[in-house]
Order: C-alpha cells, then structure tokens, then sequence
C-alpha cells in the first residue's frame, strides 16, 4: 500500500496597495492663495481615502497658480474617481482658499482624473467667506475642445476676464461645465487669435444646445466665436449682438447664454 502526502499548497497572496496623487492648482486672482489648513477625502466607486491635512513639510502650499501634489497610499483600489472633499470645517481656517481645479491620478500612470471648481466659490471656515466643505467632483467622461476667437476690435482683449463655460443639452441631458479658461503659460484672448482649450472629464449632454459664459473679472472681453467639439459634433455660437463680458456691469454682461 502507497501512502501519499499530501502537502497543502499555500498560494502567497500579495495585497497591493494604491498611491494616489492630489494635483491641486490654486487660482491666480489676488486673495486666491491661503495660509490656511485644510484636510481633503478621495473618494471613489469601492471606497474612499483620508488624505488628512493638506501640507507638505518646509513648504508654502497654496500660493497664486501653484500646482501642489499631495500623496497617500491606501490597501485597496478605490475603483473609478467620483469625487474629492475639501475641508476647512473645524480647522478654524478662516483665510479662505480659491482651488481652480484638482487632478487625481495613481502612481503607476493611470488614467488622471480632472475635478473643475464650477461655482468659483472660496474654501473656508467662515462662511461669509465661502463654503466650509467643497465637493468637487467627476462629471462624466467626455473631452470638450472650445475654440474661442476674440474680436478684433480695440480693447476686445483680456489679461483677466476669468470666464467659464456651461455647455447645455438641446434635449434634456442636462449640462456641464468647465473651470477657468486658461492655457498655462500662455496670453489667452489676443486681439483677433483663436485660442484652444481641451477640457477633459465633463459630462456627455447630447446633442449641444447652448452655452453660457460667465465672467469674474472686470478686464471687459469681447469675442466673436465659439467652437464647441465633442467627438465629431461640433457647433459654433457666434456673438451677434457684440456683447461684452465684464465682473463690471458698467462695462459688460457677468452671464451671457447664446442658443442654437
């Protein structure tokens, strides 16, 4: 008689973890920058992550158009990004923060994921300030590529104008918006120059209704179009009525909807 051993086969299992990265671009305005504290939570379809206080040690976070990355590893894959939290409630950081927009990516060079201040409200503990919590979060998986020609005309450029776009459904998508329009390290809005700007991670809304500027500086701009592509649908909106945007009501329009 034969006798066999058996062995038990101990399969090694290796739990990865995730290293997320948090791009976060301050805006550029004057009392856009802080000195403030602020904690942030990364969350995603199977799950979510502290990243706790916002600070990277002899260093000053948060200045004027920076880009600061902050890292955290977590023991599991927080599957498709939905949304990133900002925090200043309870931390007393009443030296409110502008966060233009925020990229999420993973440290093996996955996909990024782009996270658009939509409102242009300011993080803060005191809310007469801004909010106090701030979601901002993915609104979908299409690339929107704008390009938008300024009149050429005297004083129709801008060095601040500080706009943004909501692009509407013609049916009932609904819309999306994009954040600042700024190609960093470039002079947008020329006289009579087309400038383009590719916005990734907005919402698919359909067939293109409308799209609406809004405007919060007072650098008054006058364009003359708007080309809006996704995929291969594109639209373009034209300024009949030479209407001028401007923060500055004397000057122009804060908020101009055109329709198609």
């Amino acid at each position: 008689m034969k006798f066999h051993l058996l062995v038990p086969c101990l399969m090694a299992v290796q739990v990865l973890g995730q290293n997320y990265h948090l791009d976060i671009v301050t805006g550029s305005r004057k009392y856009d920058d802080s000195d403030g504290t602020f904690r942030a939570v990364l969350s995603g379809q199977k799950g979510s992550l502290e990243f706790g206080v916002l600070d990277n040690p002899n260093y000053n976070d948060f200045q004027l158009g920076a880009m600061d990355n902050f890292q955290m590893s977590s023991g599991e894959d927080l599957g498709k990004i939905n949304c990133v939290t900002l925090q200043a409630r309870g931390s007393k950081s009443d030296d409110a923060w502008m966060v233009d927009y925020i990229i999420v990516s993973k440290e093996e060079g996955s996909v990024t994921t782009h996270l658009y201040n939509t409102d242009g409200r300011y993080l803060s503990s005191d809310t007469s300030e801004g909010d106090d919590e701030k979601d901002f979060c993915r609104q979908g998986d299409a690339t929107y590529t704008f390009e938008i020609t300024t009149a050429n005309e005297k004083w129709a450029d801008t060095d601040n104008i500080h706009a943004r776009i909501t692009v509407s459904s013609k049916g009932n998508r609904g819309n999306t918006t994009t954040g600042i329009l700024d190609n960093k390290g470039i002079d947008d809005f020329v006289l009579g120059n087309t400038d383009t700007f590719v916005i990734p991670d907005l919402k698919n809304v359909g067939k293109i209704g409308c799209v609406t500027l809004t405007a919060e500086q007072d650098d008054a701009w006058l364009f003359d179009t708007i080309k809006v592509t996704r995929g291969n649908q594109s639209k373009t909106f034209k300024n009949t009525g030479k209407v001028w945007l401007s923060s500055d009501l004397s000057e122009g329009v804060d908020y101009l909807e055109i329709c198609q």
